[in-house]
């Protein structure tokens, strides 16, 4: 049995260190990141720390690729349920718009990041193409995706208590809101709730692929929207 030291040390490893410095960053610097800044780092940072996830997995962890998805299922039952999951986080964000979030981001701007992004896509396809492809499956979704199951799987290690499972969902899913600080208010309620759907499916499941497929599709609808609006 992996002694819940190795767990608790994985994630200092693999996880706080990503996430801390772009808090961070988001806190203390004004400037914002530039188009190619947007394009580049999630592909160069993203893949770099899947590879530090899949090494503290099998040298520290002592546990195999498989382990992030150990529950049955076939590949197109996966994508299958990632569409559905897709649905899903529409409908939410669509109730979310409807009720509370118009609140939320009363009388404040969109992120400048997300203008000047939009905006540069909509100027050039290429861009756009690159945005859709690499970055947004591999830079962002993969990545997201194989963080959270990865620290959620540290943290069931630790304890696997339901209160402890419940609130470790919690956790992980206001993580992953707050890196989106960027996005505002309504941007990290948003991200948190749908990371709750995410994870709550995985606990159920075990399986990685249909969150892949869900944010990679769900992001890829958003984008396509705001580039539609900015043209």
């Amino acid at each position: 049995m992996i002694s819940k030291l190795r767990y608790l040390l994985a994630i200092c490893i693999g996880v706080l260190p990503a996430g801390g410095i772009l808090l961070w960053y988001r806190l203390t610097q004004t400037a914002n990141f530039t188009v190619s800044d947007m394009l580049v780092y999630p592909l160069v940072v993203g893949t770099g720390n899947i590879l530090l996830i899949l090494a503290l997995n099998k040298y520290l962890l002592r546990q195999k690729v498989g382990a992030f998805s150990t529950g049955k299922g076939k590949w197109y039952l996966d994508i299958l349920s990632g569409l559905v999951l897709t649905g899903i986080s529409l409908l939410l964000i669509y109730i979310e718009r409807a009720t509370f979030l118009r609140f939320l981001s009363q009388g404040k701007p969109p992120s400048r990041e997300i203008i000047d992004l939009m905006t540069g896509l909509a100027k050039n396809p290429l861009l756009l193409m690159l945005w859709l492809g690499p970055v947004v499956w591999i830079g962002v979704a993969l990545y997201e995706e194989v963080v959270r199951v990865f620290f959620l799987n540290c943290l069931w290690g630790i304890s696997g208590h339901r209160l402890w499972i419940y609130f470790s969902i919690f956790l992980v899913s206001l993580t992953t809101g707050l890196l989106h600080l960027y996005q505002g208010a309504s941007g990290i309620v948003s991200v948190t709730l749908q990371g709750l759907v995410l994870a709550a499916y995985y606990y159920k499941f075990r399986r990685l692929l249909p969150l892949i497929v869900s944010h990679a599709l769900y992001d890829s609808i958003q984008i396509i929207m705001f580039v539609m609006q900015v043209s």
